[in-house]
């Protein structure tokens, strides 16, 4: 997910030092402070307000980078641009809403170097849309494999007719995760901070709320992340 990691870590560790750590602005949510300067420059050039919420959805997304970028332009110069060889350590932006893709990039500790990248060059990042570029109508597999696990929890074998009733009801949507627990940590589990594709399923079941998660294809993975006290 990084281009060329160790040198991108070794240049970042010395403008911090260089800088001071109080330079290096980060979100709550641990991305860069930069971020939401691209998704408000975004924001404007499509005409509408965007979160990242607006990306929750199977033809959509958003990552960040960070990046050692070859030259003055971060590998995307403009019309007429002069270009200074060289390297510039720097964040790099993508959005991709409704199937469409969007690149940003900006240079470390200065948010005035964001640009929108509108004709890339280097490839950098190639993005794979996941799941699918066309909206799902039907739960994925998973979700048979949550409605099973439901069903060994609450010790009752379970279908989805049983949830055609007043009090009974189930969702299900796609989410791209922050880390490799799927935003719902478990005691003595390592966690990665890394983004991760992923299933949201809830079940109510005579007024009471089970959440599973489950990674992208991987099955193995699913879990019962909330569920009403016993």
């Amino acid at each position: 997910m990084i281009k060329r990691p160790f040198a991108f870590v070794l240049s970042l560790i010395a403008m911090i030092a260089l800088s001071g750590a109080a330079g290096l602005v980060m979100a709550q949510d641990g991305r860069p402070q930069e971020f939401d300067l691209a998704l408000a420059d975004l924001s404007s050039r499509l005409g509408r307000s965007l979160t990242v919420a607006d990306f929750d959805n199977p033809t959509s997304r958003w990552e960040w980078r960070g990046v050692d970028f070859a030259d003055s332009s971060l590998e995307c110069p403009a019309a007429g641009e002069v270009v200074t060889p060289g390297v510039v350590t720097g964040y790099q932006f993508i959005f991709v809403l409704n199937g469409r893709k969007y690149d940003y990039r900006v240079a470390l500790f200065k948010p005035e170097s964001l640009r929108f990248c509108a004709n890339p060059t280097g490839a950098i990042y190639d993005v794979t849309l996941v799941p699918t570029n066309t909206p799902r109508v039907d739960p994925p597999p998973e979700f048979d494999a949550a409605l099973v696990e439901l069903g060994k929890y609450l010790g009752q074998e379970l279908t989805l007719t049983d949830f055609d009733q007043v009090g009974y009801g189930w969702t299900w949507r796609y989410r791209e995760f922050r880390n490799s627990q799927l935003e719902c940590p478990k005691v003595g589990v390592t966690t990665d901070k890394i983004v991760t594709p992923g299933w949201v399923f809830t079940f109510t079941v005579a007024r009471k709320l089970y959440e599973y998660r489950v990674p992208m294809d991987d099955v193995s993975g699913l879990f019962l992340c909330k569920a009403p006290a016993q």
